[in-house]
């Protein structure tokens, strides 16, 4: 079975010299961000100062899809987001392809941006255009599911039809705030905007995570060789969060 770690990180291969005196500060002159198109296994405060270079020589914010230091949050985190990229209509991620997406801790993303703020909101928007950086936490309340487990079938077609309405509800909410915080959703080519934030982040995950999928019991993790049977056990899993952000890091054999 493969061993659960944080995350590991890749760095851009950018000239250090460039990069604004708190990044140089947080993580030296960086390391090099893919080998061979596979991501390095650089430090996690490697990822969020890649991703800050990338946004800021792009001239745009970037947005960071906050993990939960605790580990049953960061399931349900990850499975939060992956309803919305999987299944967010074309308005909700539209406002996703004017800014750099990364995966980091609080504690990572204040390395970079030490006024990231507190909590753990669901994401924080990062302005790059000016030192320090101006932070903004983006928050929001997303429904509960409720437990599959333990009823008959009658109850269980009805539980299906609540995980469809909780999802929608789920779906919504983080729509509505990318909308309100992002814009972007009424443009005129908002179709041609999310595919290819779906290309972007959809067919290949967001830095700092792995795309993964379970049905209840193990865990298959995209582009991952010698996949191991992790989170065995974790019950009934609804049907639009069957695919999800993972995020932790997978140590491969060999």
């Amino acid at each position: 079975m493969n061993r659960r770690v944080f995350l590991g990180a890749t760095a851009a291969g950018l000239a250090a010299t460039a990069w604004p005196a708190f990044i140089r500060d947080a993580f030296g002159d960086g390391a090099a961000c893919e080998m061979n198109g596979k991501p390095s296994t650089a430090p996690p405060v490697a990822q969020v100062s890649a991703a800050f270079r990338r946004a800021q020589q792009a001239g745009k914010a970037l947005l960071v899809l906050v993990i939960p230091a605790d580990d049953s949050a960061r399931w349900e985190r990850g499975r939060a987001f992956g309803e919305l990229l999987n299944f967010g209509a074309d308005r909700d991620l539209a406002p996703l392809a004017g800014v750099e997406v990364v995966c980091a801790t609080m504690a990572d993303l204040k390395k970079i941006v030490p006024g990231a703020g507190a909590g753990e909101p669901l994401m924080v928007l990062v302005r790059t255009d000016k030192v320090p950086a101006a932070a903004t936490p983006l928050d929001a309340s997303l429904p509960a599911y409720k437990s599959g487990r333990g009823i008959d079938r009658k109850s269980w077609e009805q539980q299906q039809k609540d995980e469809e309405k909780i999802a929608a509800q789920r779906i919504g909410a983080l729509g509505d705030l990318l909308r309100k915080s992002l814009g972007g959703a009424d443009d005129r080519d908002v179709a041609a905007r999310a595919a290819g934030v779906r290309a972007r982040l959809v067919k290949q995950p967001p830095a700092g995570a792995h795309w993964a999928s379970s049905s209840g019991c193990g865990t298959t993790i995209e582009g991952v060789e010698e996949n191991g049977v992790i989170g065995c056990g974790m019950g009934h899993v609804p049907e639009k969060s069957r695919r999800f952000l993972y995020f932790f890091s997978v140590e491969q054999r060999g």
